[in-house]
């Protein structure tokens, strides 16, 4: 009841700056009132990061359909100062409204607090626990040198000390964020035609790229040979050339 929430699970303008783990869920009255209030929201779990600051977020310009309007119009956000039903036409295009709202804490990113909407899996791999990250949505050099499709989101524990410790990343198709960047522009690249058998079915068989959009396993045959569904997925941001 000091005016400021010390509950660690919340992040935003009224929380404290350095809380404590002793305070979680001790401090009731203030957090349910910032919470209630919009200046404070609920930590995603999964990965420990930095919080992002007003200097890390791209918010554009003012060329959306409603700017200045005391409303952030940009879908990339989240929170009480945030359009109820906001269009993807609009993202990075409502920067002064969601520039002041991000500043004063009655909005968030998506999927972003002091970590990272990362959906990690289960240990269910063969490889699990075995100091690696074997799931091929990481790269980095605490990745296993042969990463098979089978392992996706079934090493949880390697990957998520790993990624903490700085030694893989996430592909950035992978990311939670990467698909509200769409649509994406698929400038010169070659998509082929559509011969393969398993073309029109709603999934990219192309493996010359990554991502959700992918089937799970892609043959050599299909290369160059999906050119719909990877056309579609790459635009919507589910795939994208694999690194």
């Amino acid at each position: 009841k000091d005016g400021e929430c010390d509950d660690p699970r919340f992040i935003g303008s009224a929380a404290a700056e350095a809380p404590e783990d002793v305070d979680t869920m001790h401090d009731a009255t203030d957090c349910k009132t910032a919470f209630e209030a919009g200046t404070v929201t609920v930590k995603t779990a999964a990965v420990d990061g930095p919080t992002p600051t007003l200097a890390d977020v791209d918010f554009g310009d003012d060329t959306g359909q409603y700017p200045k309007d005391g409303e952030c119009d940009d879908p990339r956000f989240t929170g009480t100062a945030a359009a109820d039903e906001p269009d993807d036409a609009d993202i990075r295009k409502d920067a002064t409204d969601c520039k002041a709202a991000f500043g004063a804490g009655t909005v968030t990113l998506k999927g972003d607090g002091t970590t990272a909407a990362v959906d990690f899996g289960s240990d269910t791999s063969k490889y699990a626990k075995d100091g690696e990250c074997d799931d091929p949505r990481f790269t980095g050099p605490g990745t296993d040198k042969k990463l098979l499709a089978e392992d996706k989101m079934a090493d949880a524990t390697d990957c998520q000390a790993l990624l903490n410790a700085g030694s893989v990343t996430l592909r950035a198709v992978f990311d939670p964020n990467y698909v509200a960047g769409a649509p994406y522009d698929p400038g010169t690249i070659d998509f082929g035609d559509n011969a393969s058998s398993y073309a029109s079915d709603g999934e990219c068989d192309d493996p010359r790229f990554e991502g959700p959009g992918l089937a799970d396993s892609p043959v050599a045959e299909n290369k160059w040979h999906d050119h719909d569904d990877c056309l579609a997925a790459f635009q919507a941001g589910t795939v994208a050339l694999a690194q």
